[in-house]
Order: structure tokens, then sequence, then C-alpha cells
């Protein structure tokens, strides 16, 4: 196989905003050999401005109101790390993150908003709800939108903030109320609370009296001169004192900047935002890019708008990319005078340019053409190109990089990972990986049977260290099926070719994430192999050991044991469907928290209520590992259906074509499962592959509801009986309604 271009200058991106995406979808079409684009994002799913409040308002769902990250990523050839970044350390070109190893930059750039200022309000942290970050101000409004119309008496809301932001989102709050929800307007108390003189400070007179006279006739009161004091759970105070109750009050004041920039040693204005040049540059660190709401741009104050970011991200998607390759940078020039449409909730809007105002539903039909148009650049993606072979900057293939023992890991990066990783001990470990010898020596405690598995598998995610905590957690699958207690681990890893430098950043940060699920586990890394290839392939053999009379076999399913299965079937699908960019972020999601979730719980509750048999569900899927379970004691099964859990949107992908890889060869058991429509996608599922997936057990019928309650509780909400096991023919399965 061809190798990839070997990584030469990693570009970080922090944060999913609206210019952003425009880098991501500009390297999708114009990839940069030897650049390697990772985007650390705190959300997967990131909302545009302009459509927040028709999202509010009800006129736009939550798909169509957000970009999917996760496909813009995929399409980018770019790694997505699902994390929020904590410190920057420009002396060692780091980002640090929450939980889990830093992330190497040659070329960083920033773009992740800002947030309300909270100006010092005493109580506004605890008890308001900032409109930012918008995913957990949507989460919190879902909360109150069902539950106020519910509610006896009038319902109160304030709104902190009358600028544009501010007065759209008590508009839209209103239509949706009252319009939509059936609240009567009569018992809606909603008041925009703001410290200045006139509210839409930046505007026409005009605008401010189109707006304000549309607060007016949809009963909402706009007071001015009327600074918010303390924020607490029932009520707001104002002024000297003066209480205004309330049932939550929502902040949309001035923009503040991210806390942890303050530490960066970048530089930064008054307020702690980025300062950047005419090119997006730091002033103070040149291979520091940033745009949007996070930037200050010198010589000019930018208005924190939407429209500024989205303005910026071509010129910073160029300039990246000549950034990487020593080329001379664009020069941006912000236009001076921008259109801003600010909606009034119920499909009109008002225009406001310069002196001008106009107002009307055309103008609400102008901005949802607008933002649909700008949506649509980044939710449709063209597809993605076959790979020809990679090439060099100028065109040319790359050289081939050894094979055989010539593309193991020089030894100099090892040492050096292995010194900054935890040391690893065991009771049974004689030599392990701290003693450098050829091979580990073990010991098996007196009594107990060795139980070894072994799993090694390509990358289907593109950030290492999430994807070995996953394998590593697939690994340790197969001896908690056979109950046994995992105790060591040697681990085989394939990098990407890459120069020495990433090529160690990448080892620690496969060594942290494996390291971290076995230490919860109470394994001890022991050994194994490093070397390079054309992708990320990570492999484990794990070692326990068990009671010889108590380990749990395939073969021990009895007459009348109900089947009970702890994690839900789609893995293989989801990421079918996540390698082609089509896999919404929610369902993938959910997938990978399926995937993270150890069988060691499971296994113990299982044991606790007198588990007969058990496997793991994996690449063989469900129907496949049933059917073996079942040929080893003559046994036939009843399978409901519709009782088995599904990973949520898994079943919607399978619809829409996308399986493993190995589906067709695991519909070959079909053969043995009678009854089902072979083309429903729940159906299929029953052959799906599955990675880290969940253990079937057969437990004696009368104590399978309590397993399953316990399970619950232990932490697999999706576990469930799902069947019983009865007489021959063996190894067939009879699908059954509920």
């Amino acid at each position: 196989m061809q190798p990839a271009v070997p990584v030469s200058h990693d570009l970080v991106l922090i944060g999913g905003g609206h210019a952003h995406v425009a880098v991501l979808k500009r390297f999708g079409m114009r990839p940069q050999p030897g650049v390697r684009l990772t985007l650390i994002a705190r959300d997967v799913e990131t909302p545009y401005s302009g459509m927040l409040p028709g999202l509010i308002a009800g006129h736009y769902d939550h798909a169509e109101a957000h970009i999917d990250l996760r496909r813009l990523a995929r399409f980018a050839q770019a790694r997505l790390y699902h994390a929020a970044a904590e410190k920057l350390d420009l002396d060692q070109g780091l980002v640090r993150l929450a939980g889990r190893p830093p992330v190497p930059f040659d070329l960083l750039s920033i773009d992740v908003g800002s947030t309300p200022t909270m100006n010092g309000i005493p109580g506004a942290r605890e008890h308001a709800i900032a409109v930012k970050p918008v995913d957990r101000f949507l989460q919190r409004w879902r909360a109150l939108q069902a539950e106020l119309p519910e509610r006896s008496g009038p319902v109160r809301l304030v709104v902190i903030g009358a600028g544009a932001g501010g007065v759209e989102l008590a508009l839209s709050l209103q239509h949706r109320l009252c319009a939509l929800d059936g609240l009567p307007t009569a018992r809606l108390e909603l008041t925009v609370l703001t410290d200045r003189a006139e509210p839409l400070p930046g505007h026409a007179p005009a605008v401010r009296r189109r707006l304000s006279d549309a607060l007016a006739a949809r009963g909402i009161r706009l007071r001015t001169h009327s600074p918010v004091t303390a924020v607490a759970a029932d009520h707001v105070l104002v002024g000297d004192g003066e209480r205004i109750a309330c049932d939550a009050a929502i902040l949309v004041t001035h923009a503040a900047a991210p806390a942890w920039l303050a530490d960066s040693a970048l530089a930064l204005d008054e307020r702690g935002f980025i300062r950047i040049d005419d090119r997006l540059r730091s002033t103070s660190h040149g291979h520091v890019f940033a745009a949007g709401d996070v930037a200050a741009f010198s010589g000019r104050a930018l208005p924190k708008s939407g429209v500024y970011a989205v303005r910026q991200g071509p010129f910073l998607a160029d300039n990246l990319q000549r950034a990487a390759t020593a080329r001379p940078l664009r020069r941006y020039r912000p236009q001076a005078r921008t259109l801003a449409l600010i909606s009034t909730g119920d499909r009109n809007a008002i225009a406001s340019y310069g002196a001008l105002a106009l107002q009307g539903q055309r103008l609400w039909r102008a901005k949802d053409w607008i933002d649909r148009r700008w949506m649509a650049k980044y939710q449709v993606l063209p597809e993605m190109a076959a790979d020809d072979g990679p090439l060099d900057e100028a065109g040319h293939p790359v050289d081939m990089r050894c094979g055989g023992c010539g593309a193991k890991v020089a030894s100099a990066v090892l040492r050096r990972v292995l010194t900054r990783l935890a040391p690893q001990f065991g009771d049974d470990v004689v030599l392990g990986l701290e003693a450098g010898d050829d091979a580990a020596v073990l010991d098996v405690p007196a009594g107990r049977s060795l139980v070894q598995s072994v799993d090694q598998f390509r990358a289907f995610i593109d950030d290492p260290y999430l994807f070995a905590r996953i394998a590593a957690n697939h690994a340790l699958g197969d001896l908690y099926a056979m109950g046994a207690e995992p105790r060591t681990a040697q681990a085989l890893v394939t990098l990407p070719y890459a120069s020495e430098a990433k090529l160690e950043t990448d080892l620690e940060a496969v060594m942290t994430g494996a390291l971290e699920t076995f230490a919860a586990a109470g394994v001890a890394l022991v050994g194994g192999h490093t070397g390079e290839g054309a992708e990320l392939t990570l492999g484990f053999t794990v070692n326990g050991s068990a009671d010889p009379e108590a380990v749990l076999r395939k073969a021990g399913l009895r007459p009348g044991d109900a089947l009970v299965l702890t994690k839900p079937l789609g893995t293989g699908a989801v990421f079918a469907a996540d390698m082609q960019g089509k896999a919404p972020a929610a369902v993938v999601g959910a997938a990978l928290d399926s995937m993270l979730r150890s069988n060691a719980a499971a296994l113990a509750v299982l044991r606790a209520h007198d588990v007969t048999a058990c496997t793991d569900v994996t690449g063989f899927g469900l129907a496949g590992h049933l059917i073996e379970m079942l040929r080893g004691g003559g046994l036939a099964a009843d399978l409901a259906l519709d009782r088995v859990p599904v990973i949520p949107g898994a079943a919607a992908l399978v619809d829409q074509g996308f399986t493993s890889s190995l589906q067709d060869a695991n519909e070959a058991f079909a053969a043995a499962v009678d009854g089902g429509d072979g083309q429903a996608a729940r159906y299929r599922l029953l052959f799906d592959p599955q990675t880290a997936g969940g253990l079937l057990a057969g437990i004696p019928a009368e104590r399978a509801d309590a397993c399953v309650a316990a399970l619950h509780v232990a932490g697999d909400p999706s576990a469930a009986r799902i069947g019983h096991v009865g007489d021959g023919p063996g190894g067939r399965i009879h699908l059954i309604s509920r």
C-alpha cells in the first residue's frame, strides 16, 4: 500500500465558529500535503448565530440551525477532538485540554466566540441563563419551554441586555411561548432591561424606534436606565434595590472573552480579546491566528457580530494554507458598513443599514434565504473523492518508507514516551515495561487459570487518544465475557508516517488513552511493539486470571434461561456512515459513549444474578454470537426483535444504505434465523459487527428482570431482556413479538 505523506505541519483549530467552518471546508476542497488538521471543539454541533432567534421562535429545527462538525471534519480529513481547551503553552507549542493529553501545534487558529459578561453581578453565574454557550442555553431553554406553560399564574421572564441580540431573543421567546406553545399573552410578563439610555446601541434612531414599537406591540416591557445589580433564583435587583420577580433571567449582555486566554501570553486588548493584525494573525505571536468574536482587530473595533466571522472565514482559510507553506499572507479589510436583518420573531424583520430602517415580511424571507444558503455550504458537502495515492507539494509521488523492522518507531522516541507514562506494576508482574527486556515475565497465582485474548483493528476515528481508550476497552471485553479478572496487557501500535517529534506526540496520546482504560480496570501494561505504517492501527494482548471452576463459557446456556444484552447495537453501521461523513454528530456521540463504557460493572451484576453463560458481542454481531452460544448446547432461542436495544439513529442509517463491510458476511447467519423482514433495519442490525460491544448472557428467568434493573443502576441504561432459550433444533433463532 502506498504510504501517506508524512506529516510536516500540525495546524490546530480551537473552536468550531463561523470562520473555522470555512477553514474546514477549504481544506476538504483543497488538501494541503503534509499539513495535518486538528479541530478541538467543546461541542460537535455548532449553531449558526443568525438562525438562533428563528430556532427559538420555532421557525427552524435543531438540524437546520446547526452545522455538524463531525461530518465537516471528516470531509476536511481533520482530526476532531471533542474536548475543551484549558490553556495555551506557546513556548512549547501545546494546547492543554481538560482531561486528556495536550495537543501540539505548528500553526494555531482560535475561533471560540465569546460569552455574555457577568459585569460583576452577584448571583448571575448561579441563577442567570447565559445565551452563550448556545448549546447550554438551548438545553435550559427547552426545559423551561416544557415547564412554563404548565404553571399556574403569570409567567415572568427577564432578558438582561437590550442590544440587537437581546431584543431579537425577547421577541422570539414571546412568539414561541404565546403563538406556538399556547401560553395566553396576558399571562406572560416579559421585561427587557438595559443600563443604557436607549436600546440597540450602534443602530440608527429609526431602527431603535421600530424595534421599541415591536416590543410594545407584543406586550414586552423595555426598561432603560435599569442596571441589574443582583440575580436570585426568583428575582433580579435593579438600580438602587428595586426587585423584579422572574421565573428565569436570561443574560444577553456585552461580549466577554474566554477566561483561559488571560494566561496565554498572547497580546490581548483591554477586554481580554486576542489582538490581531490585518492578516488575522496575533500581533504578538506570528504562528497564531484568530477570527470572530474572540479577535480584536487592530486599528478598528469591530462589533461582536457573526457577520464579521463569516466574512473572515475565507481569508483565514487562505492565510492558514499560505502560512503552512511560507507564502505571503492576504490582507483582510473589514467592510465599512454591514446590513443587519433583525428578526422580530414572527417572520418579520427590520433592516438596519446606516441611517436606513426598513421592515416587513419580505425582509424576513430575504434573511431566511441568506441564512439557509450559507448553512447549505457546510451542511451539503461534496462526495469525497477517491484517493489516487499521496503526492508531495509539487505533485510528485512521495518516497516509500521502509517495511519490516525498519518500520519500527525509533528507540529514542519510544524511550521518551515511556518515561513520561505512569510506572506499570502488578502483583503478577515479574518483569514488565520498566525492565526493558525482550519479553514480559508473569506469575499465574496458585489455583487460578490464565485467560488470554488478543484484538487489533485499524482506527475508525481520527482521535488517537479516544481510539486507544475504545480499543483497550474492546480488548478487555473478551476477558470479562469469560468471567476473568484482567491483569496485564501488551500493545501493538502502528502510527501514521510523520516526523519523529509528531510520532512521539501521537504515541503518547495513544498510550495515555490506553493506560487510562487499563488503570481503571487494574491492568498493567507490560510490553508491546511499535511501528510506522500508512494509518493508525492498535491491538492488545490481554491476560487475566480466573477460578477454573467459575470460568464463563458460551456453551453454558440452559433451557428456560432469559437472554440479557447489556449494550445497544449499531456501532458498525454508525461508523460506516461516519467514514463517509454521513453520520450525525449526536448519533456518533451516542455510539462513542457506549463503546467507552466498560463491561466490568456489567459482569459483576451478571455474576450476582447467577449468570449461566456469557459472550461479548463483537465482530460477528448479535446473531452470530448468539448462534455460537446455542450450538454449544444444542439449543434454540426465541428473540424479541423490538426488545433488542439499538443506538438512537443507527436504524435510520441502515435504512439509508450504510452498513459495515463485514455486514454481508455476517448475514450468512440469517440462514439460522426464522422470521423477520430481511430488509428491515432492526433485523439487519442483528448482524451488525460491534466494537467494544456489550455482554450477552443467559440468566435464570426468575432473576432476569432484577438483573436488568441492576444493570441500569450500574451504568448500562440500554440493558434489556431480549428473549429466552428453548430446546433445539440447535443453533437456531426464532424471532417473536414482544
